[in-house]
């Protein structure tokens, strides 16, 4: 059933109380799952295994990459620890070359001996149509609060428009009740798309739909240097599924599917999730920018819980993901919380094999309906040296 169906029948059948919601429950997860996160996985620390410093001989080489602080010009092109920046002056609608140039990919295989290789936008995993221009941004900013976290340009994608608010439209809710549901919430692209075998994942004691809509997919081709023994990013992943939709069939997801010999025995997966494995949707364990202290869950087979949110909404203001309004029905009247919230800065880290050719592919897509609309924040790409262990937490 699709979502516009299901909700305004529910509002037909309970106009007074627009989606009561229990209180019963403190949390809608298990202590690992809400909250600030906690989400070193795989038996390691992210940036743990980084040797720069570390008194290794300093032996400059093309097809290395300059690592930053270790007094060495790695990359022997004549300066010492200037690792490049080439987001300047990209343009917001640019190609997906320039959306690799504002995560921080400058170097180029051809140019450099390593780095990007290829990059193009399609519409998921093994798909070659190409997804609708507005899914895809370049911004130096991304509402009031948050800024690019290398150089002066950030990647956005996104299930609806990858801009501060809804392009046009002005705003991802039209106004302050989901009883407007269908008027302009959302922008439903009208696309399919495909994703990896095996997603979408649900997150532990969540079910959620299998058909997946308006995908978009950056496919990243790159080299790594010789000197390299791993890929790191930065992403922040909003939804506007909060709070309504928590734990429900409609949750979207956000995946950084790599495929490369260093990583998971050379089998392609996904390295960004928490510590209980969950991939970043509305139910991850980092998902804590929002409003504490309202009910959430409250759509039909929703999981009903009150928030905890230690994050806040103050990242959420000018993103288009802070609208407030009431959106559940809470205990002695109508909570007024944010109409969507965030993760936060998260930093994924992988190995790779030094001098392989490789791909990572950073997808975002609908769950369930091309409704209620998902982002993802991308930026400060870096190769990594040294032991390097699969984990995603916050940047240190």
């Amino acid at each position: 059933m699709r979502r516009t169906a299901l909700l305004l029948g529910f509002l037909t059948l309970v106009p007074a109380t627009l989606f009561a919601c229990s209180s019963a429950k403190k949390s809608g997860f298990d202590d690992g799952d809400a909250g600030a996160g906690n989400g070193t996985i795989g038996g390691g620390t992210l940036g743990g295994g980084d040797d720069a410093g570390t008194g290794k001989p300093c032996a400059p080489a093309k097809g290395n990459w300059d690592i930053p602080g270790n007094n060495c010009d790695d990359d022997d092109d004549g300066t010492v620890d200037n690792p490049p920046t080439c987001d300047d002056s990209l343009s917001e609608t640019g190609s997906a070359a320039d959306f690799a140039k504002a995560l921080g990919i400058c170097a180029t295989a051809d140019k450099d001996g390593y780095g990007l290789v290829s990059a193009k936008f399609t519409r998921g995993h093994g798909n070659t149509q190409t997804p609708s221009p507005g899914q895809a941004g370049v911004l130096p900013k991304f509402g009031d609060v948050l800024k690019p976290r290398e150089g002066k340009r950030l990647g956005v994608l996104s299930s609806g428009f990858a801009q501060e608010y809804d392009g046009a439209q002005g705003r991802r809710f039209g106004n302050d009740s989901l009883s407007t549901i269908g008027q302009t919430t959302w922008k439903d692209w009208g696309s399919g798309g495909t994703l990896p075998n095996g997603f979408p994942k649900a997150a532990n004691g969540c079910d959620q739909a299998s058909d997946v809509h308006d995908v978009i997919d950056v496919v990243l081709t790159l080299k790594a240097p010789n000197n390299a023994s791993g890929v790191q990013f930065d992403l922040n992943f909003f939804s506007s599924e909060w709070p309504a939709f928590i734990c429900s069939q409609f949750n979207d997801g956000f995946i950084a599917y790599l495929s490369a010999k260093g990583f998971n025995g050379g089998t392609p997966d996904n390295m960004s999730f928490d510590a209980k494995k969950n991939p970043v949707s509305v139910n991850n364990g980092f998902f804590d920018r929002c409003t504490p202290n309202v009910d959430t869950g409250c759509a039909p087979a929703a999981k009903k819980a009150i928030s905890q949110c230690p994050g806040g909404t103050g990242e959420l203001k000018g993103t288009g993901y802070g609208v407030e309004g009431k959106w559940c029905d809470g205990v002695g009247g109508m909570d007024v919380s944010s109409a969507g919230g965030a993760t936060g800065w998260l930093t994924s880290k992988a190995p790779v094999q030094a001098g392989e050719t490789f791909t990572l592919e950073l997808i975002i897509w609908d769950t369930g309906d091309g409704q209620l609309d998902s982002s993802v924040l991308l930026d400060n790409f870096k190769w990594a040296e040294g032991e390097v262990t699969v984990a995603t937490d916050r940047p240190r």
